[in-house]
C-alpha cells in the first residue's frame, strides 16, 4: 500500500487525533499476542479435540472447564473481544478525515479478521485438520501485524520521525526475504504441531535409528523441514543483522530479530527434547509471534518509513 502526504493536509488535527488510537492499537497489538499464545497452548493440550460441536459440549451449554476446555474456552472469548475491539477502532478510525489514508489498510484489516473468524470455526469443525490450524495460524499472525503496521502509521502522524539516510536496496530485499522465511517456518510449525510430528524425532538428526538422513516424507519430514528452515532463518538473520547493524532506524530492529531467532531455534529444539512440554510449545509459539512483529518493523523502516519521512518532514 503506498504511503499517502494526506496525514499532512491537516497537520493540526491529525495530531490531536492520533494519540488516542496508538495506545489502543497497541493495546490490540498485545491482546492478538496472547490470543496467537492461547492458540498454542489449545493446540497443544488437544483442547479442540475436546469440543468440537461447541457451544453445545459434550451435551452441555456449560460444561466443567477443566484445563483443556479452559484453554479452549478463554481462546475464543479473547478473540471475540480482540474481533470487537478492532472493528471499534476501525469505525472511530474511518470517522475521522484527517486519517483518510488508513482507511486501505482498515478494509484489508476487515477482510483479514473475516477469513480468520471463518478459520477459526473451521479449525474447530474440522477437529484440528491440518490445513485449518496452519492457516489459523498464519492469519492471526498476519493480522497482528497489520494492526501494528497501522499503529506506526498513527504514531507517525502524531510524531513524524526523525530523519534519515535512505536504506539500500539490498536491505529492503533482505527485510522482505526473511519475513517470507519466517512465515514458512511458522506455516510449517502449524503443521508439525497439528500432527504432533515433533514426537517422531527427539534426537534429530540421528534420527530413525541412527540415520543421518531420514526420509523427509509424511510428518517425519514436516518436522525436519521445519527445523532446517529455522537454521536457515537464523543464519540469514544473523547475517542480515551484522550488515545491517549501522543503517539508523533499521539497525537495532534487526539485530532484535536475530536474538529473538537464535532464542526461538533453541527453545524449539528444547521443546523436543522435553517432548513437547505445554509450557515450552507456548513459548515457542510467543517468540514466533514476537518475530514477526520485529520483523514487520523491519519491513517498515526499509520499505515504508523513509517515505512518511519525506512526506512529514516537508516545508508547509
Amino acid at each position: 500500500m503506498a504511503e499517502s502526504s494526506s496525514f499532512i493536509e491537516r497537520p493540526q488535527e491529525s495530531r490531536a487525533v492520533a494519540p488516542r488510537l496508538v495506545g489502543a492499537f497497541y493495546a490490540l497489538i498485545a491482546g492478538t499476542f496472547g490470543l496467537i499464545v492461547l492458540g498454542a497452548l489449545v493446540r497443544a493440550n488437544g483442547a479442540g479435540l475436546a469440543c468440537p460441536d461447541w457451544p453445545l459440549c459434550f451435551g452441555e451449554w456449560v460444561p466443567a472447564l477443566d484445563v483443556k476446555i479452559g484453554f479452549e474456552w478463554t481462546h475464543r472469548l479473547v478473540a471475540l473481544l480482540v474481533s470487537a475491539t478492532y472493528v471499534t477502532l476501525g469505525i472511530w478510525t474511518w470517522r475521522r478525515p484527517p486519517l483518510a489514508p488508513l482507511r486501505p489498510w482498515l478494509v484489508a484489516g476487515f477482510l483479514v479478521l473475516g477469513l480468520q473468524i471463518v478459520l477459526g470455526g473451521l479449525t474447530v469443525l474440522q477437529l484440528l485438520a491440518a490445513w485449518t490450524v496452519t492457516s489459523h495460524l498464519l492469519v492471526g499472525n498476519a493480522l497482528n501485524l497489520m494492526f501494528l503496521l497501522t499503529a506506526r502509521r498513527l504514531a507517525d502522524a502524531q510524531s513524524p520521525p526523525p530523519p534519515a539516510a535512505a536504506v539500500p536496496g539490498w536491505a529492503r530485499a533482505a527485510a522482505i526475504a526473511a519475513l517470507g522465511a519466517l512465515a514458512l517456518q511458522v506455516g510449517l510449525g502449524g503443521l508439525v504441531s497439528s500432527t504432533y510430528a515433533g514426537l517422531a524425532c527427539p534426537e534429530w538428526p540421528a534420527c530413525l535409528g541412527g540415520e543421518w538422513f531420514p526420509s523427509f516424507q509424511g510428518a517425519q519430514g514436516t518436522h525436519l523441514l521445519h527445523r532446517l528452515t529455522g537454521y536457515a532463518l537464523v543464519a540469514g538473520l544473523s547475517l542480515f543483522a551484522w550488515t545491517a547493524r549501522s543503517l539508523p532506524g533499521l539497525g537495532p530492529w534487526a539485530l532484535a530479530a536475530c536474538g529473538l531467532a537464535w532464542l526461538q531455534a533453541g527453545v524449539g529444539v528444547a521443546n523436543v527434547l522435553l517432548r513437547l512440554p505445554v509450557e515450552v510449545t507456548g513459548l515457542h509459539s510467543a517468540l514466533a509471534a514476537a518475530l514477526v512483529l520485529v520483523l514487520g518493523v523491519c519491513l517498515d523502516e526499509a520499505l515504508w518509513r523513509p517515505r512518511r519521512r519525506q512526506v512529514l518532514q516537508q516545508p508547509r
